[in-house]
């Protein structure tokens, strides 16, 4: 059920996100048709706002899809039916260095070592990040939704100009 929603608390997307670890994200590629693939962000806040980190190669498919359409959507669900979706602007980190001791800086499953996906560790020229952004969470306990409470929904101030011509 869909209403309207007050301003909600982005940890409680985070809490969820971070229980559940493995997300579904997508993205569009050149010619404009959706691609999905699963992934762990990693989740934290920069002045109050949310911000997404998925380790990735700079060699994937994401780096060119990112290029034309700098925007994805991270979609998870766990048996429970409990989900929570992020609506975000996506771009390589410039300076991934910064974002390395990030990954770790969480108790497993949540937090790894990213090194391990690269040879060559995370000094491997192949090595990225991808800063998410969001402009839109939204998240749902299944049981309040089965109860008939709203999701919740967090929108980033200056969210319209981030997504023009896109629904909030």
């Amino acid at each position: 059920m869909v209403g309207r929603v007050s301003q909600s608390d982005p940890a409680d997307f985070v809490a969820i996100a971070h229980r559940i670890v493995w997300c579904s994200l997508a993205t569009v590629d050149r010619r404009g048709r959706p691609r999905s693939r699963l992934v762990h962000p990693v989740w934290t806040f920069e002045e109050g706002e949310p911000v997404g980190r998925v380790s990735t190669r700079r060699s994937s498919p994401k780096r060119s899809h990112l290029a034309a359409h700098p925007y994805a959507s991270c979609s998870y669900w766990d048996p429970a039916h409990d989900v929570a979706v992020a609506e975000c602007h996506a771009a390589f980190d410039p300076d991934p260095e910064r974002s390395w001791p990030v990954f770790s800086s969480f108790p497993p499953p949540v937090g790894f070592d990213p090194a391990a996906m690269f040879t060559g560790g995370t000094g491997s020229p192949d090595a990225g990040v991808i800063l998410l952004r969001p402009w839109r969470l939204r998240w749902g306990r299944a049981a309040d939704l089965a109860a008939g409470r709203p999701q919740s929904v967090w929108t980033a101030a200056g969210s319209a100009a981030q997504s023009p011509g896109r629904p909030q």
